[in-house]
């Protein structure tokens, strides 16, 4: 019988979770790029910088022992404290449904999470499940919401082709701009994701992509005449898997994982690679914090 999504999310795990807060990048009240680190709404009285005064600030930020020290007019700026919401997009295409756990089942997983962590701080969620068949977006805020997600992604099976390039384009498009927006996928729809990702970026919003591969895709042992199927297509090819062609399709790898890496980085945005094989537990977190997601 297939994982669920929820079968780990036990009391043992939640409790984890309360260690952990998001760490994503945002821009400050003043336009100076820093980390979130707030738990609730409003402004902040935490010191960020001074900028030079000019005709018309308010005289109640100027920094009056700097005046005193230094015979010159500051003015003090503060980071602001901001809850920007987070929002999850989950690729549930047919190429999803592979190892063991599926790519899948380990992406919801690490979804929900991050989302549970959100929550914990009262920051509140949205997901978004790119599918042939629409599913309505599920909204989360409350600290105990994590179980209306979960019970939706446990009645998902993955199939058909990836609509997640359109499910990125319609968070673009949709408010807040100013969002978290985590993308789940085993990276294969590149032509119709690329510009979707782009166009959110270009609206304001931080965006993490995390490309989800099974051992079998990044680390292949087996030899032999075989006969694939794609899964989105159905298209069949016959396949002789000597070490010549292992070592091509080692090759088209690395190739795949330079070219999402180059791209990201031309695009300010984060990415990581997660093992569908990967248990939920220290070692993802260790990952998710080194790719900036939390802290």
């Amino acid at each position: 019988m297939p994982e669920k999504v929820s079968e780990v999310f036990d009391g043992k795990l939640l409790e984890s979770l309360t260690r952990f807060e998001l760490a994503v990048r945002t821009l400050t009240s003043s336009g100076i790029r820093g980390e979130k680190r707030s738990r609730r709404k409003g402004s902040s009285s935490e010191y960020a910088d001074h900028r030079q005064y000019v005709h018309g600030d308010d005289l109640r930020r100027l920094d009056w022992h700097a005046l005193a020290r230094l015979d010159t007019m500051l003015i003090r700026l503060y980071a602001a404290e901001e809850t920007l919401p987070l929002e999850i997009i989950i690729d549930t295409s047919a190429s999803m449904d592979f190892g063991d756990p599926t790519k899948y089942v380990t992406a919801a997983r690490v979804g929900c999470c991050l989302t549970q962590i959100a929550l914990l701080h009262a920051t509140p969620a949205l997901w978004r499940f790119a599918n042939e068949k629409p599913l309505e977006p599920v909204r989360l805020s409350g600290r105990n919401d994590i179980g209306r997600v979960l019970r939706v992604l446990d009645e998902i099976v993955p199939d058909g082709k990836s609509t997640l390039g359109e499910a990125v384009r319609r968070s673009a498009l949709a408010g807040p701009r100013r969002k978290s927006l985590v993308v789940l996928t085993d990276g294969y729809d590149i032509e119709e994701l690329r510009p979707a990702l782009r166009a959110c970026r270009a609206s304001g919003t931080e965006v993490y992509l995390a490309i989800v591969l099974a051992p079998e895709e990044t680390d292949p042992t087996i030899r032999g005449e075989f006969t694939f199927i794609d899964a989105e297509s159905g298209t069949e090819a016959a396949l002789s898997l000597d070490r010549p062609t292992l070592k091509r399709y080692m090759e088209m790898l690395e190739g795949f994982r330079a070219d999402w890496s180059e791209y990201c980085r031309g695009s300010g945005i984060a990415l990581m690679e997660l093992s569908s094989a990967l248990e939920i537990g220290p070692e993802l977190f260790r990952t998710l914090a080194a790719g900036g997601l939390i802290g």
